[in-house]
């Protein structure tokens, strides 16, 4: 199902009368019983300020509010089934923690699916959070293992304690959702580590949650997606050297040496990574030295058909 078909089943569904009285219900309830949500209801009021009376609108700002509020979760469960809502929850959250030669700063995303207040979790959803547990936890894993390596090497080459000061490593994991369509969901998750140098990796899901599948540049784009990607991405090379001599990218511009051809963008693959944007288009990005030097950091480009 393509983001403009699921938009228009959205804008068909008609919006309960009384969802207005069971959101104001719902944040009065929170704030009496929960002192500590007294911000995030601040945070409610301004979602629905702007609430429309679309179903795709619905979608949205429900979503937020069960990610914030619990007792919104459970007054929703009392309105007419409006189909499946697609959720992202925190299952583990870490800031400012010390541990021995760590500052951990973490937050681990899972995938949920609420049914008219029943939270699930599909064969597919369950494979996404098992896949970011294992990037998550693989990770860190290998950056505490390259920062013990790095120790050890430091003080085997003639390192003093003075001179270690005691140091430690940044491990930072945390997510974005690029944006969010009823059950078409787009997910960045962001692993970095910090010492001598930094290092970042970033992962993304786009998914379906109705058809429970990965979501494609061919889905987005179609069977000519690559040609689509890569005359668009060209263009737009060309158009921020054009705007900034500060911009460079290998093989474009003054950088046309035998070393920036080999590395000049050609084309994309299956493998090139992108999410989805709020407009609904395909965004491709690329890691920092992957088209660009390092200073330029991750580039992204967005494509439209």
């Amino acid at each position: 199902m393509k983001i403009d078909d699921s938009k228009k089943i959205y804008d068909s569904i008609e919006i309960p009368a009384e969802l207005d009285f069971v959101v104001k219900n719902a944040i009065s309830k929170s704030s009496k019983k929960r002192a500590a949500y007294i911000r995030r209801k601040e945070l409610m009021k301004k979602t629905f300020k702007g609430f429309t009376v679309t179903a795709a609108g619905l979608i949205v700002c429900t979503t937020v509010a069960l990610n914030t509020i619990p007792t919104f979760a459970t007054e929703m469960a009392k309105l007419p089934v409006i189909g499946t809502i697609a959720k992202v929850l925190t299952v583990r959250s870490f800031h400012g923690v010390e541990e021995d030669m760590y500052n951990v700063d973490m937050d681990v995303p899972n995938i949920v699916v609420d049914n008219n207040g029943t939270e699930t979790n599909t064969d597919f959803t369950e494979k996404i959070n098992a896949e970011i547990e294992k990037i998550v936890n693989d990770y860190r894993a290998q950056a505490e293992k390259d920062f013990e390596e790095y120790k050890k090497a430091f003080f085997e080459t003639g390192g003093t304690e003075e001179e270690w000061n005691d140091r430690k490593m940044d491990i930072i994991i945390n997510y974005d959702i690029k944006s969010q369509n009823g059950n078409i969901l787009s997910l960045e998750l962001v692993t970095s580590k910090g010492w001598v140098t930094s290092n970042e990796e970033r992962h993304y899901y786009n998914l379906n949650l109705d058809t429970n599948t990965e979501i494609t540049l061919k889905d987005l784009l179609g069977d000519d997606y690559i040609n689509i990607c890569n005359e668009s991405i060209k263009k737009q090379i060309k158009q921020r050297i054009a705007e900034d001599e500060n911009n460079v990218y290998f093989g474009y511009g003054n950088s046309t040496d035998d070393t920036m051809q080999d590395a000049a963008f050609k084309t994309i693959t299956d493998e090139t990574p992108f999410y989805i944007n709020e407009s609904g288009n395909p965004v491709i990005v690329f890691a920092k030295y992957e088209i660009a030097p390092g200073y330029m950091g991750y580039q992204e480009f967005e494509i439209t058909k």
